[in-house]
């Protein structure tokens, strides 16, 4: 096992800080490096948590969540999905992150290896190297990827973590290829983050597919909630138990106030969808339309989230160089590709969490850069 892995660098953190560093000298730094919606949380969900705090719903909870939550996921599940989920199988956490831990910490003890997908989630190799795993990557291609690929991990003693859409390529896996994982017969990890934000074809979850499926979820992306810290994850009955003592131990529980704020954003969640949809579905347009008129190609169909994995192999330059120039020489923050594995090297990450007018202004930044190399 690599030590170094367990201080790998986040390099759109470390980007994203270096741009603070630069604003703060007084630059005009445009951000499209790292993964946070810009847009204002629903005012229902803020009062919600004003009012939990001023009814005193402040203590420690069941380690699982609040059973209001717990049944309002369950419940949001049956509706969009068509899966019925009981609320035992719900452990609501302070984000997403620490469930992974947890997850990997009990697979880790029941499989050889956890197979990652490349380019995956720069933090997953980190998760599953702390808890002391294995790793296989399974590489993904630009021009398209054959899951059936995946055939030899049928009969092994491996799990799977997919995401889908992706980060940092935006992609979503089609039905077709997510009901042959599930026939390999093995644990799967489904990030589903970025559930809510899809603008070409609706999202399936992965839990249709598959009997001994983790699904992580959270309130971060799709309800811009990102510093509140709430996710969840749906846990497979054999492992429920194992999980939950695990969080006891660990986390304890969310925060009281912010599930309950949880609660109400499940009650709106359509009408906040719907408004997520139509704003990063816009910003989505004008940034593939930008970049094909400066004739530069990306990776696959970035058809989810709120990424677009951006190719520069053509300049010959690792993406973290390029990343860099970007942001020192022109005032544009980029998350290099190669943060996300060895298949993104040379590509870059844009993401449009961020306002239309600054869209614009980077790809005339990103332009007088391209006339200049």
């Amino acid at each position: 096992m690599n030590n170094n892995l367990f201080t790998k660098p986040f390099l759109a953190m470390e980007v994203l800080e270096r741009a603070h560093k630069l604003e703060r000298d007084g630059r005009d730094i445009l951000y499209m490096c790292v993964g946070e919606p810009d847009l204002p949380v629903h005012p229902k969900i803020e009062e919600a948590c004003i009012r939990a705090i001023r009814e005193g719903k402040t203590k420690y909870t069941h380690s699982l969540g609040i059973i209001e939550l717990r049944e309002a996921i369950s419940q949001y599940y049956e509706r969009v999905y068509d899966v019925k989920i009981s609320p035992e199988r719900i452990v609501v956490s302070s984000g997403t992150s620490p469930l992974m831990l947890l997850i990997f910490s009990i697979l880790n003890r029941v499989v050889n290896k956890i197979v990652l997908t490349n380019p995956c989630y720069a933090c997953y190799p980190t998760y599953v190297n702390f808890t002391c795993g294995s790793i296989e990557f399974f590489p993904l291609s630009p021009e398209g990827t054959d899951y059936k690929k995946m055939s030899y991990i049928k009969g092994k003693n491996l799990a799977i973590v997919l995401n889908s859409p992706s980060n940092p390529t935006g992609e979503m896996i089609a039905r077709e290829d997510m009901e042959y994982i599930g026939r390999l017969n093995v644990p799967i990890v489904s990030d589903e983050i970025y559930h809510g934000l899809c603008y070409e074809r609706k999202e399936e979850t992965m839990l249709k597919y598959g009997d001994e499926v983790f699904v992580i979820n959270g309130f971060s992306k799709s309800f811009s909630m990102t510093g509140w810290r709430l996710g969840y994850c749906i846990v497979p009955e054999k492992y429920i138990r194992e999980l939950r003592s695990l969080h006891q131990n660990i986390i304890i529980c969310a925060p009281s106030f912010v599930q309950w704020a949880g609660v109400a954003a499940l009650e709106h969640a359509d009408e906040i969808k719907h408004q997520m949809q139509e704003v990063f579905s816009r910003r989505r347009r004008i940034l593939l339309d930008g970049l094909k008129d400066l004739n530069l190609k990306y990776w696959g169909n970035p058809e989810g989230a709120f990424y677009v994995l951006v190719d520069f192999r053509f300049l010959g330059k690792d993406s973290l160089t390029i990343t860099l120039e970007l942001l020192e020489k022109y005032d544009l923050a980029l998350t290099p590709g190669i943060d996300f594995g060895s298949q993104a090297e040379g590509f870059i990450r844009f993401s449009y969490a961020t306002s239309e007018e600054n869209i614009y202004k980077s790809l005339e930044r990103l332009k007088d850069f391209l006339n200049k190399s």
